[in-house]
C-alpha cells in the first residue's frame, strides 16, 4: 500500500472569545480549530471561529479542483462542547451545501450529546437556522476513551480498543482520554497517529498537576508534537486556579518528561498581546527549548 501524505494546520489558537482590539494580529484571534489532512482524508478538531477561515479555504480548493481528497467528508471531532470550541459551527460555509457529508463525533459530556448541544447552539432563539434545515448530510458518532477510530485508504471505523489490534492496513488512528480538571464535565485529549510512525497529541482545556499529570505524559510519550493549553501565566493562574487551564511551566513540564519532540502553547487568553506571547514562548524554551506559541495558518507535514 502507498504511502498517504499527512499534514497538519491551525486555523484557531484563542481561548475564552476572540480578541476584538486588534492588538493580535501574528498570532491570531480565532477561537480553537485545527486541521489534519491523512490520506484522503480530512480531519477537523473543534469547531471555534477558526472554522470560518477553514470553510473558506474548502472552498477554494474544491474550486481549484487539484486535491486528491474528498474534501465534501468530512470528520469534525470535539474535545468539549463549551461556546469557544463550538461558536464558529453556524458559519461554517461547508454545512450548507448539500454534498457535504459531516460526520460528527465526540464523547458525551454531562447529559448532553454533541447532537444536542449543537441543535441548543442552532436553536430559533440564538440562530435563525436550525440543525434539521441544513442541507448538509449530518451523521452523529459517541467516542468513549475505549474506541479508537482507524482511518483506512478510501474509509473509517470506530472500534473497542480490545479490537484495535485486528484493524490491518490503516493509514491514520485517533484515540482519546478524558481529562476532569476542566469544569463542568471536564474534556477529551487526542493521538492523531500516523502511518509513517509520527503522531500529535492535542491536550486543550487542560489544567497542571503538581509534578504533572501522569495521564498525559504517559498518552503523549514519545510524540512528534504536543499542542498543550497554556492560557494563564503564573500570577494568572493564581486568581485562575480551578478553571481548567494551564501555564507554559505546567505545559514544558508534560512535554519534558513525555519527551515530546516539540511543543506548541495553545489556547492563549484573549487578553495576551503579540508582545506578551512572544516573551512567553522566550520563557518557555529556557525550560524546553523546543516550544512554539502555536499561530494561525501554521503547518507541519509529517
Amino acid at each position: 500500500m502507498p504511502k498517504a501524505e499527512f499534514r497538519m494546520k491551525i486555523y484557531g489558537v484563542r481561548g475564552s472569545y476572540p480578541p476584538t482590539n486588534g492588538f493580535a494580529t501574528h498570532f491570531g484571534v480565532n477561537t480553537t480549530c485545527i486541521r489534519f489532512d491523512i490520506g484522503k482524508h480530512l480531519i477537523v478538531f473543534d469547531a471555534g471561529t477558526g472554522i470560518i477561515n477553514l470553510g473558506n479555504d474548502l472552498l477554494k480548493e474544491i474550486k481549484n479542483g487539484n486535491s486528491r481528497q474528498n474534501l465534501w467528508k468530512i470528520h469534525l471531532f470535539f474535545t468539549h462542547l463549551h461556546i469557544d470550541h463550538l461558536m464558529g459551527f453556524p458559519y461554517f460555509s461547508m454545512i450548507y451545501i448539500p454534498q457535504t457529508e459531516l460526520h460528527l463525533i465526540s464523547p458525551r459530556i454531562l447529559v448532553y450529546s454533541l447532537k444536542d448541544s449543537l441543535e441548543m447552539l442552532m436553536s430559533p432563539a440564538l440562530f435563525p437556522v436550525t440543525m434539521n434545515e441544513l442541507p448538509s448530510r449530518k451523521i452523529f458518532h459517541d467516542l468513549a476513551e475505549n474506541r479508537v477510530v482507524f482511518f483506512l485508504e478510501d474509509d473509517f471505523q470506530i472500534v473497542h480498543v480490545t479490537d484495535a489490534p485486528s484493524v490491518k492496513n490503516w493509514i491514520g488512528k485517533i484515540s482519546c482520554i478524558r481529562n476532569y480538571t476542566h469544569p463542568k464535565g471536564g474534556t477529551y485529549i487526542y493521538k492523531v497517529e500516523f502511518q509513517n510512525n509520527h503522531s500529535v497529541v492535542f491536550a486543550t482545556d487542560v489544567e497542571g498537576f503538581v509534578g504533572g499529570d501522569q495521564r498525559i505524559i504517559n498518552f503523549a510519550r514519545g510524540a512528534d508534537i504536543l499542542i498543550h493549553d497554556a492560557q494563564y501565566t503564573l500570577r494568572e493562574y493564581e486568581m485562575f486556579q480551578g478553571f481548567g487551564h494551564s501555564t507554559y511551566e505546567m505545559a514544558c513540564e508534560i512535554a519534558k518528561k513525555a519527551e515530546v519532540k516539540k511543543l506548541l502553547l495553545f489556547h492563549h487568553d484573549p487578553k495576551h498581546d503579540d508582545a506578551e506571547l512572544s516573551e512567553l514562548e522566550m520563557k518557555a524554551r529556557e525550560i524546553f527549548p523546543e516550544t512554539y506559541m502555536a499561530s494561525e495558518n501554521m503547518e507541519f507535514n509529517f
